[in-house]
């Protein structure tokens, strides 16, 4: 596991581990299950600040970075028709978010 005592990411290493598992329902299923603060997933479902964002973009998904203000960093947009790539990309950088800052909590919306 990526890290042993992120208790509440368990399982995230073998979601992204197994590319035919990156789908909206199963990646929704994660989500809903775990509790990712730097994780927002189509709007705002986590923190603001240094989090990871998707969404639709046309056809296509949009994956972007956040700063300590919220804003978005244009240079880490992503844009992809990919499935797979787009929420591999987002659940990667939802973890390096969560990663460089563990105190991180998901709002109860």
């Amino acid at each position: 596991m990526h890290n042993q005592e992120l208790h509440y990411l368990h399982g995230l290493d073998e979601l992204l581990a197994d590319p035919e598992s990156l789908t909206m329902a199963r990646v929704a299923e994660y989500l809903a299950t775990v509790r990712v603060a730097t994780a927002n997933w189509f709007g705002r479902t986590g923190r603001a600040e240094l989090s990871a964002w998707i969404d639709r973009d046309g056809t296509g998904w949009r994956v972007w970075d956040t700063d300590e203000r919220a804003g978005i960093m244009d240079f880490s947009i992503l844009r992809t028709e990919s499935e797979t790539e787009a929420l591999g990309s987002f659940l990667r950088r939802a973890r390096h978010h969560f990663d460089q800052n563990k105190m991180a909590v998901r709002r109860i919306p």
